[in-house]
């Protein structure tokens, strides 16, 4: 069990990598990047010193200083800005066109950084900042088409460099698609239990730990863990074999799906475990209630593929509030009493739901 509860941790924080800080992420790239192109022109314009190689030595400069601004600016704060995003995108083109345009012919080895601006915009924050950083290219090479003395003499090279933008953009915002369907359906793979296609135990982990954080007490009170444990499972994998037993699994799971609010989360912890987190119930007898449905899901599966069976419920009930109550955070501690919960209905028969008390939270 533990060793899947890790697998699913390993794939749904693999499926949400892409959420580290792309923004920093792009701002320390400005730095380092840049500041190996400054070196490059450096170098040049010892070599070969000329009036241009200064101009686009300088404003390589200007752009290294902007990106440690960026920088520092993204490292203090705590959340990305969508202006500050839309800035930063036309800014880099903008100085890129100042280079390209003070440079003429010495400065289109840079070319290849538009192409470097448009790729990091689209994968890193999708087909709209893509869209400002293609918009505001392709207004650089209009400008320097028509104003700046080596492009307006070799025309044919801007239009190409033009439609060259265009297309790339274009492809890029194809492939951005795909990405994005990629990441939420591998995301989806993560936090699914593959025989019942409910939530698995580390996407149940993700909302209970939510719902503990919260500031507001009100979502804690009105917020229960059922862990639900099929009596009688075992006997009908032994009488008919595994394949069987998956599809009562199967049956209970999509009956339960049904049957319960679309408010409420339902998982499969592995085995024959599964939990409901009911929200909005805001005493015992609210939850009570969801148990009661629960038993009346097993109690009307009365055979699979033609082969009668008998499968019951022991459910041991927490709520959230208990829990606060207790001193106790995290879905952890709440499995933990509510285990303990659910082997003493166990011990008084079949169906039965008991409640954790405080003393199911005090470790052995």
């Amino acid at each position: 069990m533990e060793q899947a509860h890790q697998a699913d941790r390993r794939a749904y924080a693999s499926a949400l990598s892409g959420h580290r800080n792309p923004e920093r992420e792009q701002a320390t790239l400005r730095v380092w990047m840049g500041a190996v192109v400054l070196l490059a022109y450096g170098i040049f314009a010892w070599l070969r010193p000329s009036h241009d190689a200064s101009m686009v030595t300088r404003l390589i400069a200007i752009y290294v200083t902007y990106g440690v601004i960026t920088l520092l600016i993204v490292s203090r704060m705590k959340a990305s800005s969508g202006k500050r995003l839309t800035v930063t995108t036309i800014a880099d083109q903008a100085l890129l066109g100042l280079a390209l345009g003070s440079g003429g012919a010495t400065a289109l080895p840079l070319i290849w950084v538009m192409f470097w601006f448009l790729i990091g915009s689209g994968c890193r924050y999708g087909k709209r900042t893509l869209a400002v950083s293609c918009a505001t290219a392709s207004c650089v090479i209009a400008a320097l088409g028509i104003w700046q003395p080596w492009w307006s003499e070799n025309l044919p090279a801007a239009i190409g460099l033009g439609l060259s933008v265009l297309g790339a953009s274009v492809y890029l915002s194809v492939l951005v698609d795909r990405l994005g369907n990629a990441n939420r359906d591998l995301a989806r793979q993560a936090s699914t239990d593959p025989l019942t296609g409910l939530s698995n135990r580390y996407a149940l982990e993700q909302i209970v730990d939510r719902a503990m954080a919260t500031p507001e007490a009100g979502d804690r009170q009105a917020t229960a863990l059922l862990l639900i444990d099929l009596d009688g499972f075992k006997e009908v994998n032994d009488t008919y074999g595994h394949a069987v037993g998956d599809m009562l699994l199967q049956s209970f799971a999509q009956t339960l799906a049904k049957r319960m609010r679309k408010t409420d989360t339902i998982a499969r912890l592995g085995g024959d475990e599964f939990v409901v987190l009911a929200h909005q119930v805001r005493d015992r007898a609210a939850v009570l209630a969801v148990a009661d449905s629960i038993h009346s899901v097993l109690g009307a599966i009365t055979s699979v593929q033609e082969r009668p069976v008998s499968v019951s419920a022991s459910i041991g009930a927490c709520l959230l509030s208990s829990a606060t109550a207790a001193r106790q955070s995290g879905m952890t501690a709440v499995l933990r009493a509510a285990d303990r919960a659910m082997y003493r209905a166990k011990s008084l028969g079949e169906g039965k739901t008991v409640f954790a008390e405080t003393r199911d939270f005090e470790s052995n």
